[in-house]
């Protein structure tokens, strides 16, 4: 059998890429002959993928084409809001998330205390937390924010959570016979073990986090992508609200590999046989 050195590596990407092309291609073949040739579905409402380019030149375009510049707000005050509520959205979520899903993961005492009032939270319906958010923090960022980190936290803290209880006991006991305390026992086996945990819930939280924004933005916002899907859609530019649509949906394919690459490099125990 011939050595398979990083060139190998490298060969395998790109036939990764290459497949996933194909598919989108031949998925926007069927997309473009089922709505544009035979019309199964009005263009307007559904439009096919040469619409949808031409709703990205619309979006990125200036002077009479443009309907963003007809409301005076650039494309680019759209994608700034939404780049800094998503990001600081998900930030939170995960300085809350991890330590708290640490903490009642290791602590029975802890779990017994604060357990069942996550499961509470996590039980209400974030999307109906919108229209109070925006009696409690105003009109701008702050609402959509609220929006985003409340629902990235709960993912990231119970996957964080289930981590450290599926720890075998024999490796914490092997530990303390080895004169291992409490701080060792966490940073060298329980830690450890939660991290693919966490990266679980990162990559679900990566994409709840967008779901929410575009939520969050949609009702009640001026500014962000989801507004201006709401903007694009009320002149029947539906070519350019596809457009938005599929952006997000590539930013958030986009930071979910980042994260499974990350999670491959930092837990090669686990992600590098379980390929997903």
């Amino acid at each position: 059998m011939l050595p398979r050195g990083p060139w190998w590596t490298r060969v395998k990407t790109w036939h990764k890429i290459l497949i996933v092309a194909f598919e989108v291609f031949i998925i926007g073949v069927i997309w473009q002959f089922l709505i544009g040739t035979l019309e199964l579905i009005n263009p307007i409402f559904m439009p096919t993928p040469t619409r949808i380019i031409e709703g990205f030149g619309l979006l990125f375009g200036s002077g009479e084409k443009s309907v963003i510049s007809a409301t005076d707000q650039a494309i680019w005050v759209h994608i700034r809001r939404s780049a800094f509520c998503y990001s600081s959205g998900l930030l939170i979520g995960v300085i809350v998330g991890i330590p708290v899903g640490l903490l009642i993961g290791t602590s029975r005492t802890a779990y017994r205390l604060i357990g069942r009032f996550i499961w509470w939270l996590y039980a209400v319906p974030w999307v109906a937390l919108r229209p109070p958010a925006t009696i409690w923090f105003g009109f701008e960022a702050a609402p959509v924010i609220f929006i985003v980190s409340f629902a990235s936290t709960f993912p990231i803290l119970l996957n964080t959570a289930a981590g450290p209880q599926t720890v075998d006991p024999s490796l914490l006991r092997s530990a303390q016979v080895f004169g291992a305390g409490r701080f060792k026992q966490f940073w060298k086996v329980l830690l450890p073990s939660s991290l693919p945990f966490i990266f679980v819930g990162l990559r679900q939280a990566i994409v709840i986090s967008m779901i929410s924004l575009q939520v969050a933005e949609i009702v009640g916002s001026s500014k962000g992508l989801g507004a201006l899907i709401v903007l694009m859609t009320s002149h029947f530019k539906t070519g350019a609200a596809f457009a938005v649509l599929l952006s997000a949906a590539l930013i958030t394919i986009i930071l979910g590999q980042g994260v499974r690459y990350t999670a491959e490099k930092l837990a090669p125990w686990h992600f590098g046989q379980v390929r997903r």
